[in-house]
């Protein structure tokens, strides 16, 4: 992949993001990454932000717009998070992740995924 190409891939990253949450005006974005490595097409990593409630009520808004969807809640002590993978409006590949405290998730065995994870979050995003 060219550099020139490498940059186009980052444009379209960036397009791709920002004509999602243009469809979707309600969603939160607290950052962007975006990651190429000129292999393929790259992928959009969104943070979403605020306390426990509000970050799992932010990342239960962008798992009812993204295709494909999967959900994973992690325990750990450096970075307990919640993270919702899925696809964008055009295919895209993204990551939602909402940082959450290490007390947020204590107790919950180090790695959940699944129903059981979307049941959680909506019960935080009611506290």
């Amino acid at each position: 992949m060219t550099t020139a190409t490498l940059w186009g891939e980052l444009a379209r990253l960036g397009d791709s993001v920002r004509e999602h949450t243009e469809r979707h005006p309600a969603l939160h974005v607290a950052s962007v990454d975006l990651f190429t490595t000129g292999r393929g097409r790259g992928r959009a990593e969104i943070y979403v932000s605020g306390p426990r409630p509000v970050a799992c009520a932010r990342l239960l808004a962008w798992w009812e717009t993204l295709a494909q969807s999967s959900l994973c809640l992690r325990e750990d002590p450096t970075q307990a998070r919640a993270l919702l993978f899925g696809k964008l409006w055009d295919g895209t590949i993204a990551l939602v992740a909402a940082p959450l405290a290490e007390q947020d998730t204590a107790g919950i065995g180090g790695e959940r995924t699944g129903e059981w994870v979307l049941h959680w979050l909506r019960m935080q995003a009611l506290s």
